[in-house]
């Protein structure tokens, strides 16, 4: 319970699995209770869609996150727009390397939160989920929260291609969940209502 707020973490296995693998696993790690507010950061973001077909959600957020497009893969966008991702970015693995960590997933963290935040860095990828179609034909509502000094994905070039969905802009590099947290959870609660003000 942190600010009022309960979180659950949820921690995907590392398997060569689709979409629709990971949203049932997300449902099963949620457990009892109301029905959450389901966030996704960066990749997860292509399973995010699938996840109400598992389990009754309030909400949907793709935080600083890749939105799949319907009857599309995520490698076969890459293809024709790689603009989509920042040129930097391309071929890099920063859960091997704390420099590059630094750099493109923590760079506007402070001190201390970006030396803790290098402890929390595992691979965790599937190619299947990059290669798979996602099998909706239209994606359910969401908030979308665009990181402006992301260093990974183009924040500019992911507002134009998912402009129908609520945007909210939060300036911070790819991982807002751990350099602002606080600005995070209040503008993500002014957006759906939530009595989180009070956050300092």
């Amino acid at each position: 319970m942190a600010w009022g707020v309960s979180l659950t973490a949820v921690d995907l296995p590392p398997v060569a699995e689709g979409a629709a693998y990971f949203a049932e696993e997300v449902a099963r790690q949620m457990g009892p209770g109301e029905p959450p507010v389901v966030v996704a950061h960066s990749v997860a973001g292509l399973i995010l869609p699938l996840v109400p077909q598992f389990m009754e959600v309030t909400r949907l957020v793709y935080l600083a996150a890749v939105v799949p497009e319907p009857r599309s893969s995520l490698l076969s966008r890459a293809k024709a727009s790689p603009e989509m991702f920042q040129p930097d970015w391309r071929g890099k693995d920063p859960t091997g390397d704390h420099a590059l960590a630094r750099h493109f997933l923590f760079h506007d963290c402070e001190p201390r939160v970006q030396e803790w935040a290098l402890t929390t860095l595992r691979l965790w990828s599937s190619p299947r989920l990059m290669t798979e179609e996602c099998p909706l034909d239209k994606l359910p509502p969401a908030i979308y929260v665009s990181a402006t000094l992301d260093r990974t994905i183009n924040p500019g070039w992911w507002e134009r291609e998912v402009a129908d969905l609520e945007m909210i802009r939060i300036e911070t590099g790819h991982s807002p969940h751990v350099s602002r947290p606080r600005e995070l959870v209040r503008k993500l609660g002014a957006a759906m209502g939530l009595p989180v003000s009070e956050i300092r």
